[in-house]
């Protein structure tokens, strides 16, 4: 159960249970791409599975309702389960070393959101209904395949214009209803063991220790700073992880 990379695996899982802490969201899009430095991605998306659904969960019912938020954007939950059922299908039965690619894409997208000015305004002006399905059903299709989800939601939520209370609720309800989903398909395909089941339970105590952590001090930390260096560092493993699908 405690391989030779049980020390980073912990440090992972409280920096991303930390950051979700301080912004409300993003537990597997920091810990997924760490775990992947080292892991396969399935074996990462495995590990973050109950930390990220559990983080989200706490984060949903700190400022929100479950019944109110469902009540509002159910076509955006149910593309997002759609979505969500078949990518993590595609991780888990035809799992490719080339989905760490996809990774790294979203990740990439996330950082560039705002050079690339990606805006979805004229469309979820005319369509808005559309537009949200078909974003909810790509954002799950991504989380399903390589756990990142957010790129894609982010887009979305700040066309719709939520506030942060309603953004974070909605991006906590759909992580939700992916990880769920995951976590059965995981299980029906015979993914959890006695060992790896304690391992993930242990994973799911320090993601709530570095959650903990990050709400009580996110309002004395200077998130500015703390984005720069966060997002530099995406930058490099963004890259690495290309190189490494090729080259190693």
């Amino acid at each position: 159960m405690f391989g030779e990379f049980f020390i980073f695996e912990i440090a992972i899982v409280l920096f991303a249970g930390f950051f979700h802490g301080i912004v409300g969201f993003g537990f597997p899009m920091i810990a997924t791409p760490l775990f992947v430095l080292f892991l396969d991605l399935k074996l990462a998306v495995l590990y973050t599975l109950f930390p990220t659904l559990i983080t989200n969960i706490v984060s949903l019912k700190k400022a929100n309702s479950f019944t109110d938020i469902w009540r509002e954007f159910w076509p955006l939950i149910l593309s997002v389960m759609v979505g969500s059922i078949i990518g993590t299908h595609l991780l888990v039965v035809y799992y490719n070393h080339y989905y760490k690619l996809i990774v790294a894409a979203a990740m990439l997208l996330y950082l560039n959101k705002e050079r690339l000015r990606l805006s979805l305004t004229h469309a979820v002006t005319k369509q808005r209904g559309v537009v949200t399905v078909v974003m909810g059903f790509l954002s799950g299709l991504v989380g399903g395949m390589a756990n990142i989800m957010s790129p894609v939601l982010i887009m979305l939520i700040l066309e719709l214009k939520l506030d942060k209370k309603h953004a974070i609720g909605v991006m906590s309800f759909c992580f939700i209803a992916n990880k769920t989903l995951q976590v059965l398909i995981f299980g029906y395909h015979g993914s959890f063991t006695v060992e790896n089941s304690t391992l993930i339970a242990f994973f799911v105590v320090i993601s709530l220790i570095g959650f903990w952590i990050g709400t009580k001090i996110h309002e004395r930390i200077n998130e500015k700073l703390y984005t720069m260096i966060l997002n530099r560092l995406l930058w490099v493993i963004s890259f690495y992880l290309i190189f490494s699908t090729f080259y190693m």
